[in-house]
């Protein structure tokens, strides 16, 4: 598994959403049935990056490059301790903002599991 580059993410623009990973469903008589999907906890992510048009396009060569790999290493910083993921690409890497001086604002959707 590739390693995930690490960028200095702009926390007060990110965020990190846990998900529930069970599907409730009610039947016509009312009965609750509920699925369990997946036994681990999951997360997304919604990240905020503040890169040159270089390192934009790095991240969008790791996407590229395999769109559906596992990425070892990614650290979230909202925590203490920090908290250290296995993570996948929901969508190729986005520009955002044009911050002129060659600087960008680039959005990056990833979900993934506590390591």
């Amino acid at each position: 598994m590739p390693a995930y580059t690490p960028y200095n993410i702009l926390l007060d623009a990110s965020s990190v959403e846990p998900e529930s990973g069970i599907l409730d469903d009610f039947s016509q008589a009312g009965t609750q049935h509920s699925r369990v999907f997946h036994s681990t906890n999951y997360f997304r992510f919604d990240l905020t990056y503040s890169m040159t048009k270089a390192q934009f396009d790095t991240i969008c060569a790791a996407y590229d490059a395999n769109p559906r790999a596992d990425f070892t290493g990614f650290q979230y910083h909202s925590v203490s301790p920090i908290e250290t993921y296995t993570v996948k690409f929901l969508e190729r890497p986005r520009i955002t903002d044009n911050l002129g001086a060659n600087r960008f604002f680039v959005s990056v959707r990833l979900r993934g599991i506590s390591s």
